[in-house]
């Protein structure tokens, strides 16, 4: 048997390397996990909420970007890669290499993220006292879950076929027969 140390690596040794990296890594206290490429419904689910999410935006002062900009979450001593993430307010520097007051995140579920993302994220994303809403679309079925911040606490909704989802951050309303347009799913649902 061998075995060997792990050490810790320092978060400036991340942000650097990360520049330099063909492969995307996420950040959790020192330890990096690279990320996996995603399916082509992930994308396109992510496509069809982009393409909303921009639409709206030519009228808002908010910035959405998608898959490539990371969010720190100083809490937990971490850096992730939302599939979507928004924030609304004055404008970053071009140079920045991650947001840390975003008012909105999306990940899109994967078998292999699912887990990771309903617990290791979601308590990670909800320190973030911007964070409005955390929302995961599932890339199996027609099912899209709801983390929404309200004075009270985080409250979760469970969306289903006939229900809305709705963007309090941007205040924009979508079926979700929109964010899963043109979407081949698992069970033979294809969508309109």
């Amino acid at each position: 048997m061998k075995a060997a140390l792990v050490t810790p690596l320092p978060m400036q040794e991340y942000l650097e390397g990360e520049q330099r990296s063909e492969i995307r890594h996420e950040y959790v206290a020192g330890q990096v996990y690279a990320m996996a490429g995603a399916k082509l419904r992930h994308n396109a689910i992510v496509r069809n909420l982009a393409i909303s999410l921009g639409q709206y935006n030519k009228q808002a002062v908010c910035e959405f970007f998608i898959a490539d900009m990371k969010v720190r979450t100083r809490a937990l001593d971490a850096f992730y890669y939302p599939d979507i993430v928004l924030r609304c307010g004055n404008p970053l520097p071009g140079d920045s290499l991650y947001l840390e007051d975003p008012c909105l995140v999306i990940e899109v579920l994967s078998e292999s993220t699912a887990n990771i993302d309903r617990r290791e994220k979601l308590h990670a994303y909800q320190t973030l006292s911007s964070l409005r809403e955390y929302i995961l679309v599932d890339s199996d079925s027609r099912s899209i879950e709801v983390y929404r911040r309200r004075s009270e606490g985080w409250w979760h909704e469970l969306l289903s076929e006939e229900d809305r989802l709705h963007f309090h951050c941007v205040d924009l309303d979508l079926s979700l027969m929109e964010v899963y347009a043109g979407v081949d799913l698992p069970q033979g649902e294809a969508t309109a």
